[in-house]
């Protein structure tokens, strides 16, 4: 089983207004609410691979029921936990026709600590041979180690992955995850760098790995993706062509598709092919793609028929 951890999850907004003009108004026919935060982006792909999967975290008011009620009409399993005061974020997602997207990321509640202790006591129960995945940024009301905490709640046995950026990454990789997934971006932001290029990701993704990360996957937008295993192995896939609708999700769907090839095949090669394919499905998609979009990129460019 695959446990998600999202401490500020989110209700997306997506608009399609006519045109975009700052300053002014514009108008638009219809809002689309999907769920959204980093590990609930994760388990939806999951669920609709066939995988089994939690999403949990933190939630807050209405905004955070309506994301457990998305959730639940997805099909999706939620485990959220609760507080008495405050609101889960909206982010409103601008999609314009024939212009970039612009992303408006709102706040979160205010999370205490001891806001925490019923999700560690969940991780507890986990079992060997789960998955647990702690994905988005950090509130700001909570420090940068409690990724770091949350790791040492799960027993032994329990794999775990982390995407995330900046010294929550750091606080995380000295825990020895299995998996670590920065963009290039994040990748650079950790060493206080711009990076540009495969050469100084494999550098830097390197560094994380002697940092304590076992695995390191590095996406890198049109320039594809690359693995560097706990063997040594460097893994490198291209960018699958097809029309970007939006990049919401993408990432997180790549790591979605990487645990479910993982789990599927036991083989690192493929766990990446199934997580590029489904990374490239949610930017071809509005919102996170259905596994059978995944499914049918896998078989495109990956299954070879004897």
């Amino acid at each position: 089983m695959i446990y998600t951890v999202t401490l500020n999850p989110a209700l997306d907004c997506f608009v399609r207004p006519d045109e975009f003009l700052p300053g002014g108004v514009c108008r638009y026919d219809s809002a689309r609410f999907l769920p959204g935060g980093k590990g609930v982006n994760v388990s939806l792909l999951l669920k609709s691979l066939g995988a089994e999967t939690v999403a949990a975290g933190i939630t807050a008011g209405f905004t955070g029921r309506e994301l457990t009620a998305l959730l639940g009409r997805a099909g999706c399993p939620a485990d959220f936990m609760e507080l008495h005061k405050g609101l889960t974020r909206v982010n409103i997602k601008i999609l314009p026709k024939g212009r970039p997207e612009t992303a408006l990321n709102g706040g979160g509640p205010e999370i205490a600590l001891g806001d925490l202790r019923p999700l560690e006591d969940r991780l507890a129960r986990l079992q060997k041979g789960d998955l647990l995945v702690l994905a988005g940024s950090v509130p700001g009301s909570l420090p940068e180690e409690v990724y770091a905490r949350l790791m040492g709640a799960a027993p032994r046995g329990v794999e775990t992955v982390v995407d995330t950026s900046g010294p929550a990454l750091i606080e995380a990789v000295r825990k020895g995850p299995f998996l670590i997934k920065p963009n290039l971006e994040e990748l650079g932001e950790v060493f206080g760098e711009r990076l540009e290029g495969t050469e100084a990701a494999i550098a830097h993704a390197r560094r994380l790995q002697e940092l304590g990360a076992r695995n390191v996957a590095v996406t890198l937008g049109g320039g594809g993706a690359l693995l560097l295993t706990e063997e040594g192995r460097l893994l490198e896939r291209a960018a699958l062509p097809g029309r970007e609708v939006s990049s919401v999700g993408a990432g997180d769907s790549f790591v979605a598709g990487f645990l479910y090839g993982y789990i599927k095949e036991r083989d690192m090669d493929k766990a990446l092919d199934w997580a590029v394919c489904a990374g490239a499905a949610t930017a071809f998609s509005e919102g996170i793609a259905q596994g059978e979009q995944v499914e049918t990129l896998y078989r495109r460019h990956f299954l070879i028929e004897n």
